[in-house]
């Protein structure tokens, strides 16, 4: 028992639509997990900054308090030239620590929605890709249904299995 062959053309192309659109329902889940992934270490750059910004602030509070006790335990004034530039030093320095923490965690967190922004657009692409290639696939079909319809021959230019054997036979066409 033989099928039809626009029959058989038909179903290869629903075959290859539907798995071409699981393949898009993939992609989309992976892309999906990925972003969600991106976002995960995007709160985690900001954590991470936000403690870093914190311990450097400890540190300068510490150092603060060090240089009280050393400006009480000689008997200088507290309201020193000396103690008050080196209290201003210590906030300098954290303050420039603190800087470069934000600029580290801005760039982490730009690369990441770089990062992002490529996997949506990427992903758009592929599926929309996919898409034009179950479309073309679809336009292939009917177009060969309609010239079998049209022409009665097969895809090897016979009609007939009587003229399959006899161009078999004749030697222009190989045995299956």
């Amino acid at each position: 028992m033989s099928a039809d062959p626009v029959t058989l053309a038909v179903a290869s192309f629903a075959v290859q639509a539907v798995g071409t659109y699981q393949g898009i329902q993939a992609q989309k889940a992976q892309n999906k997990a990925i972003i969600r992934e991106y976002e995960t270490e995007k709160k985690y750059n900001q954590l991470k900054g936000l403690q870093d910004s914190n311990d450097v602030l400890e540190e300068a509070r510490k150092k603060r308090k060090q240089n009280l006790a050393i400006v009480a335990g000689s008997g200088y004034n507290p309201d020193s030239r000396s103690f008050l530039s080196i209290q201003s030093e210590i906030d300098r320095i954290a303050q420039k620590d603190i800087n470069n923490i934000k600029i580290n965690t801005m760039r982490g967190e730009s690369k990441l929605e770089s990062q992002i922004y490529s996997t949506r657009v990427m992903g758009k692409a592929q599926e929309f890709g996919a898409y034009a290639s179950i479309a073309s696939a679809g336009f292939k079909t009917a177009a060969y249904a309609k010239s079998y319809k049209t022409t009665g021959k097969g895809q090897y230019g016979y009609d007939s299995d009587i003229n399959k054997e006899a161009m078999i036979k004749a030697g222009t066409m190989g045995s299956n």
